[in-house]
């Protein structure tokens, strides 16, 4: 095969992944980035906002903020009051036909740079994570894996921001479109330039554009910007003019005159008849509310598991998250309902029925990442000083008895197990980050045979019988209960006792809801529990 015959055939370019990290940034800090050489930086901000300086040009970031820096450019980042968390990827672009290349070949480039489109942010951020999750895995195929998703990647990239690439059809065009709007709406836009930019003629821009959302493009991002002002008057004590310039109004006068228009009333007024009355709903992440200093007006419940009877809030009326509909929180007037993407509901579609009655914010977190949600949430609410207090308290507190169980836990191992009437299982999805990450205390190595899957699954009893794990966590899972008391029954099994840590007394009970949920409450009584089971 010739070498003409070879570039027809293969991919001109190859874009290798060498790094990735998740990174943040506190309030009022500043760091200085540099890749090797010939290494390309990628930039994907999770939450906050800062000012980025790329060679000669600056960036003002916010959440779903995508920039490339090229090799050799010096990156350089600002915050103010707002804290940064992103990923930081370096990757490099070569040709397929650099193993044979001549000496006066130029070298491969990647043709995007600077601030770039990612719509939907929420698909890069789930390849992000899963190449985070994985970049240290040393299996070949799962690191091949990871590879592909990079590339994917970068085809999501590329597919929107290289000019010559047409849209697949004029409606896919403006739904793009849509949704960046939807995640931009406070940057300055016209219809002429969106239209430009889905690569749709003004007049077809418009027309499609009121089949798909009943609205024309200006009255849309006004709205948008209405109901955001709306939760800001509502949550802060920021000025109206303050308010105005976040939202994307460039004067206080335009603003109080639209907003007049759709709400009836004036801003100053809105805020005066409502602040102090927010009613928010957050479905399984109350922890967090209640960190901040908030009482949901309604609380998580689930018919299998029950509520999160830890958090003390009996007083508050519980909702069924397995119903069918979401509708019926309408019942209970909330003002913001805030949700997680990798909740069972939002994956279900269960919250875009909340955005048809009320603001519905959807953040987009790892679930056992609870300082960052903690963070993200705070923003919304108003209350980053809270959190960051909380966040500060909670690492003294680890970090004070870390030293106490320095002799308890030196080298020492666990398994944490959730015991129901149908079997034994092995959790590392809620517990590791905490036993683990926070305490230091090693899953034992037949635990991190296992993946995640096998582990839900369950053991058998030879299993357990080899489990020589110095340490047993464990906790009552209620979702298969027989009959009242039925999950019990397994430890009252002749070969429970034959298990090593069991035989030792180094077996523990824990509460299952708590141990089972992230967050600044349920990890603390985490910390209160592990300290009162292995202290000398």
């Amino acid at each position: 095969m010739n070498r003409e015959m070879g570039s027809r055939c293969c991919p001109f370019v190859l874009y290798i992944m060498t790094g990735i990290q998740v990174l943040h940034i506190a309030p009022f800090s500043s760091e200085e980035y540099s890749a090797l050489d010939g290494e390309y930086m990628l930039f994907a901000v999770r939450d906050g906002a800062a000012e980025m300086k790329i060679g000669s040009r600056s960036y003002g970031l916010v959440k779903e903020s995508l920039v490339v820096a090229e090799p050799t450019q010096t990156t350089f980042s600002q915050t103010r009051e707002n804290s940064l968390s992103f990923y930081s990827i370096t990757f490099k672009a070569l040709r397929v036909s650099d193993t044979v290349a001549s000496a006066d070949e130029s070298p491969a480039t990647f043709p995007c740079t600077g601030a770039l489109s990612c719509v939907p942010f929420s698909r890069c951020v789930d390849l992000l994570e899963a190449i985070e999750q994985h970049s240290h895995d040393e299996d070949e195929l799962i690191r091949f894996y990871n590879h592909v998703r990079f590339e994917e990647l970068i085809r999501h990239v590329l597919q929107q921001n290289a000019r010559t690439a047409p849209a697949p059809n004029l409606r896919d065009a403006v739904k793009s479109s849509i949704a960046y709007i939807s995640d931009h709406y406070a940057e300055p836009m016209t219809v002429s330039q969106l239209a430009a930019d889905a690569n749709v003629f003004p007049w077809q821009y418009t027309r499609i554009f009121k089949e798909l959302t009943g609205q024309i493009p200006l009255e849309f991002i006004n709205k948008l910007r209405i109901d955001h002002a709306k939760q800001l008057l509502l949550k802060t004590e920021d000025r109206i003019h303050e308010i105005a310039l976040h939202v994307g109004f460039n004067n206080e006068f335009y603003f109080n005159r639209r907003f007049k228009k759709l709400e009836g009333i004036a801003p100053g007024r809105y805020r005066h008849h409502h602040q102090g009355t927010v009613r928010i709903v957050s479905l399984l992440m109350e922890d967090l509310l209640l960190t901040l200093g908030v009482t949901p007006v309604v609380q998580w419940s689930h018919k299998g598991w029950g509520r999160q009877e830890y958090l003390g809030l009996n007083h508050i009326p519980a909702f069924d998250v397995l119903q069918n509909s979401y509708e019926p929180l309408s019942t209970y007037k909330p003002d913001l309902i805030i949700a997680r993407r990798s909740d069972y509901e939002y994956r279900t579609d269960q919250y875009e029925q909340c955005k048809r009655f009320v603001q519905t914010d959807i953040i987009v977190h790892d679930d056992a990442d609870w300082r960052s949600t903690l963070r993200t949430v705070a923003n919304l609410l108003g209350r980053v000083n809270q959190a960051e207090q909380a966040i500060q308290q909670y690492e003294t507190k680890v970090s004070k008895v870390r030293r106490l169980l320095t002799r308890s836990i030196k080298d020492r191992t666990y398994a944490f197990l959730r015991v129901s009437a149908e079997c034994i299982s092995i959790d590392q999805t809620y517990t590791k980050s905490f036993l683990w990450g926070d305490l230091g205390i090693v899953p034992h190595p037949m635990v991190q045979e296992l993946s995640s899957e096998e582990g839900r699954q369950g053991v058998t009893w030879e299993w357990l019988q080899r489990l020589d794990s110095d340490y047993i966590f464990f906790a009552f899972d209620k979702w298969h209960e027989q009959e009242a008391g039925s999950e019990r029954r397994q430890i009252t099994h002749p070969l429970w006792h034959t298990i090593p840590a069991v035989r030792n007394r180094h077996a523990f009970e824990v509460d299952f809801m708590t141990w089972m949920n992230h967050g600044y409450l349920a990890n603390n009584k985490k910390v209160d529990d592990v300290l009162s089971m292995l202290a000398d």
